[in-house]
């Protein structure tokens, strides 16, 4: 069984001439919007040329050359590989964009990809390890558009701009995780003109939208150009997703870890499909996004900006920051207890509950799921009665 990583060591020695575009290929390049190409690849405002991928390989900072923390060696073995092919040497990088808006909740990078046939394929990051980027996630649980999306379309609408002198210009839209879901948003709110142009969007894992939201959008219009890809005990995907327009497909890993794109099981230069017919966890998801819909957006803005005012006590800026504060709990106590204290009874509710929702979700098996149990109620109570 192969992975994104065997399918170039497979595939990498023929060009899209020889071998077309597919969801593998939509997978690698939404993923290649993680790398850090800050000073390398020209921005959206740039008058600079687009940077061969080969060429940017060269210039990177390889201590820092990634935005997510999860499997270093193996982002830089495809990447590397993937710099170096036949089938993507000659790719070129350009407009890139990377903003960050604390006072918004704002994180948004995008980058083009012109793959040297004609075709261009527009990559939206998804999630990394920022926290300012998680907040924007959830806050899409009771206020779309967020700015993020807001971007996204406006980045579209730039590029095709930029590119007018392109005649027969055909667009690829994908993204993972968050950058999925900016991508399918991108490609319903993008002028008129540009959406013939659109060839596919590949969701890999993003989440969906309200229905209240998606009956104001142009859903109908491109939802037979979606690819939605979602691992077969998917919780990302399966967010706010209100239909059964996604293929599930088999992972090498368990729970939340399958959000991970190198446990994708890849066969050949397709992704293993599932036998089964729904998620293995979706009675579980569906109970998070019952809540997401029955609560009122005022509290569910009210339950996220409790649970993000105690994380900012910590003065964490980022999950590994979160994870690494260990010991150091304690000192944070007294002020956490403060802000806890102010929070209303109905939040305080839905803020455990979701916390046991989450262990379910994370657990990797009961024996895990219990001692984690244990460990959360210790914090209620320390919380509740200190």
């Amino acid at each position: 069984m192969g992975d994104i990583v065997s399918y170039v060591y497979e595939y990498g020695g023929f060009t899209f001439a020889e071998k077309p575009f597919c969801e593998i290929d939509g997978l690698l390049l939404s993923h290649f919007s993680y790398y850090i190409y800050t000073g390398i690849v020209p921005t959206i405002e740039d008058s600079r040329p687009a940077i061969k991928l080969s060429d940017a390989a060269q210039k990177m900072d390889w201590n820092n050359f990634i935005s997510v923390k999860w499997e270093p060696e193996r982002n830089r073995e495809l990447f590397y590989k993937t710099a170096f092919s036949r089938r993507y040497r000659n790719m070129a990088l350009n407009f890139l964009v990377e903003e960050i808006d604390e006072e918004k909740d704002m994180q948004f990078c995008a980058v083009t990809f012109l793959l040297g046939n004609g075709d261009v394929f527009l990559s939206f990051r998804g999630t990394d390890d920022a926290l300012i980027g998680w907040h924007e996630d959830f806050n899409m649980a009771y206020r779309t558009p967020v700015e993020a999306q807001i971007r996204s379309t406006e980045y579209v609408n730039k590029v095709v701009e930029l590119l007018a002198r392109k005649r027969n210009l055909r667009l690829y839209l994908g993204g993972h995780s968050k950058g999925g879901n900016l991508a399918v948003y991108s490609a319903m709110t993008c002028k008129d003109s540009i959406k013939p142009r659109i060839g596919r969007i590949y969701n890999m894992d993003g989440p969906g939208f309200r229905p209240d939201f998606m009956e104001k959008l142009d859903y109908d219009g491109i939802k037979d150009k979606i690819l939605k890809i979602v691992p077969s005990e998917s919780f990302v995907g399966l967010l706010m997703e209100n239909g059964t327009d996604y293929e599930l497909i088999e992972s090498s890993e368990i729970g939340l870890q399958q959000h991970v794109c190198f446990s994708w099981n890849v066969v050949g230069d397709r992704f293993e499909r599932t036998k089964e017919q729904v998620p293995k966890r979706k009675g579980l998801y569906d109970r998070i996004n019952y809540w997401i819909y029955a609560l009122d957006r005022e509290r569910v803005g009210a339950f996220l900006d409790a649970l993000f005012s105690l994380a900012e006590i910590t003065e964490a800026r980022t999950l590994t920051d979160l994870k690494e504060i260990g010991t150091e709990l304690p000192k944070f106590m007294p002020t956490m207890m403060q802000e806890y204290s102010r929070i209303d009874s109905d939040t305080k509710h839905v803020f455990w509950e979701i916390s046991l929702f989450m262990v379910e979700v994370m657990a990797a098996d009961q024996q895990e799921r219990v001692r984690r149990w244990k460990a959360i109620e210790k914090i209620r109570q320390r919380l509740e009665h200190m």
